[in-house]
């Protein structure tokens, strides 16, 4: 079965992805932090037993300290978890469906973190996978919920609907333009956050930026959704006007030609490069062959720790970057 970042997904040129997670607790039970060795395991059991007699067969459960270190990371390259959650696996575990588009986090900072990952911007339907998910489980596990405050979290800011939603965008064209900075301070000022996806600060690796809510209390998530959206759209027609500009300008025509030369040819490819020169070619995707979803496919596939669990070893740097490159000629020659 596919992965959910192989396949196409709508506004794509411009948006990898969506995420919604609800983070949740289960009533009767310490925040994850003060919780007993043995309240993990059980919390774990819980869910597991819900899910198998109420969706048998739909998710997978795995213990984090079942895995391989490069699975480990492999899993957060992919934004399946997060990287603290990689970073201390003891009493941990993930469930998700086999195309990992649904997903829970089992005592990560809350005892749940209900997760939905699509392609493109599908941030209704993220919503409606992750809150039929909720249900289905409150019904059976009982959720802390204040009729004032919402639902009670480990950290006070996600108190009240408890959910965050965010896409991640590649905004070469604005980054290239400098505009990131007045996009950053204005979002904010709309309740959302602009964060590099890759690395912080204005010029993340690949121009991947994540966009999301910051207000979790007296706001629905219908609300926050659509002023995600929206706000989306309107970003993500900014970037193409100016990868137009940018076409039209013979500087950058020749800086495109040669990130595509580099994409098409080089035999040797490290991350850092691939990353840059993918988000210099995503300007002019007229002029490219390959479909959209298979290049952004590549934003996640050709990350250090996937290529070493696709190749079933931990390959060295440079046998890495020999098939980093392999793989993208496939994809842009």
């Amino acid at each position: 079965m596919l992965k959910w970042y192989q396949c196409e997904g709508a506004e794509n040129d411009v948006v990898i992805s969506t995420k919604v997670h609800l983070s949740r607790n289960i009533k009767g039970y310490n925040f994850t932090v003060k919780l007993l060795d043995e309240e993990m395991y059980e919390i774990s059991d819980k869910v597991e037993d819900v899910l198998e007699s109420r969706l048998s067969g739909k998710f997978v459960a795995t213990p984090m300290e079942e895995m391989g270190r490069d699975l480990q990371i492999s899993l957060a390259e992919r934004g399946l978890i997060s990287p603290e959650f990689a970073s201390s696996s003891f009493g941990r575990t993930i469930i998700s469906t086999e195309d990992e588009s649904l997903s829970i986090m089992v005592c990560e900072e809350d005892h749940l973190k209900i997760q939905a990952l699509l392609p493109g911007i599908e941030l209704e339907k993220a919503y409606e996978l992750v809150d039929t998910l909720d249900q289905l489980l409150d019904s059976e596990l009982t959720f802390s919920f204040d009729e004032k405050l919402g639902y009670l979290t480990q950290c006070p800011t996600n108190i009240g609907t408890a959910m965050r939603a965010s896409v991640t965008l590649q905004l070469p064209a604005l980054s290239i333009k400098g505009q990131i900075p007045k996009l950053s301070n204005m979002v904010s000022k709309l309740g959302l956050v602009l964060t590099g996806a890759y690395g912080g600060g204005d010029k993340p690796l690949g121009a991947l930026f994540m966009l999301s809510n910051q207000v979790t209390l007296g706001i629905s998530e219908q609300a926050a959704i659509e002023n995600l959206k929206a706000i989306s759209f309107s970003i993500a027609e900014q970037e193409r006007t100016l990868r137009l500009e940018l076409m039209n300008n013979l500087s950058f025509q020749d800086l495109f030609w040669r990130a595509m030369g580099t994409l098409k040819n080089a035999r040797v490819l490290s991350l850092s490069e691939f990353m840059e020169q993918v988000a210099i070619a995503k300007v002019g995707l007229s002029e490219i062959d390959a479909p959209v979803e298979k290049i952004n496919e590549l934003l996640f596939a050709m990350q250090p720790a996937t290529l070493n669990v696709e190749y079933g070893d931990s390959l060295d740097k440079r046998v890495r970057r020999i098939k980093r490159a392999d793989r993208v000629r496939e994809i842009f020659r």
